[in-house]
């Protein structure tokens, strides 16, 4: 029932909102990953990607959708982390598990997109649809930092986290996905993980140790480690493909 909610929204949305640019077609990934740049636009401004799917209505959906949800995580986004390791010391590391959750609250949804108004829509073979939108009850006016480049073409954000009154930043990174929304979305979490490390709320941490023979020598080591903290104004700031490794970076910032 919740998906049919969210596709008749998409579909209402699609009518709604209005729309001032036009549609444009690009053919590589690096292309795709200059429009998700947005130092040059005013902090009302979102980027959403869709993914490749099968008609180009769904995908402008998809990133229609992707737009309102970054709204929705600046708003608040709610995060939890639970950690079990176990490990000897005569064998190292026996097994590692750790599940993440994020949460955010969906129930302005359909508002925030009939709001939106679409700047430009543009199709990309890799990447799907790439939507640029304004969403004009934002109150922001300018972005919080301005990324600055090395002679390699490296951010700054990579060597030295900004320092901006009033904000915290954090880092994650993720290996290359097939599709590239899935790798965006796995190095945004990670720096969503990154900020909650440092703005925990809560943090419930228990280590055992276990002898066995009756040997302090030879000892069995559990931990449980449990967080939970709330991001208010949850941004990604700048990312970053690094073509030698693979790897997609994204810088974050939240309200301190």
């Amino acid at each position: 029932m919740r998906n049919v909610l969210i596709l008749c929204i998409l579909l209402i949305s699609l009518i709604g909102c209005s729309s001032t640019g036009g549609v444009s077609y690009m053919s590589s990934e690096e292309n795709a990953l200059s429009l998700l740049n947005l130092n040059s636009h005013p902090a009302n401004v979102y980027v959403g990607i869709s993914g490749p799917y099968s008609t180009q209505e769904r995908m402008v959906e998809a990133a229609i959708l992707a737009c309102a949800k970054n709204i929705l995580l600046e708003r608040a986004l709610a995060m939890d982390n639970t950690l079990v390791m176990q490990g000897s010391s005569t064998q190292g590391l026996l097994s590692f598990a750790q599940k993440e959750n994020a949460y955010y609250d969906d129930n302005s949804l359909k508002e925030i997109i009939q709001a939106l108004e679409v700047l430009s829509v543009t199709f990309d073979e890799h990447a799907g649809s790439i939507v640029l939108a304004r969403y004009p009850d934002s109150f922001h006016a300018k972005r919080n930092y301005k990324v600055t480049f090395d002679p390699d073409g490296k951010p700054d954000w990579l060597v030295q986290l900004p320092q901006v009154d009033g904000y915290r930043f954090g880092i994650g990174c993720s290996k290359s996905y097939y599709f590239l929304n899935d790798s965006l979305e796995a190095s945004d979490f990670s720096a969503a993980q990154n900020l909650l490390d440092f703005n925990t709320e809560h943090v419930f941490s228990k280590s055992l140790s276990i002898t066995r023979d009756g040997s302090v020598s030879s000892m069995d080591n559990v931990l449980y480690q449990a967080q939970r903290g709330l991001l208010l104004g949850f941004t990604i700031v700048d990312r970053y493909y690094e073509k030698e490794s693979d790897t997609y970076w994204s810088l974050a910032s939240i309200i301190e």
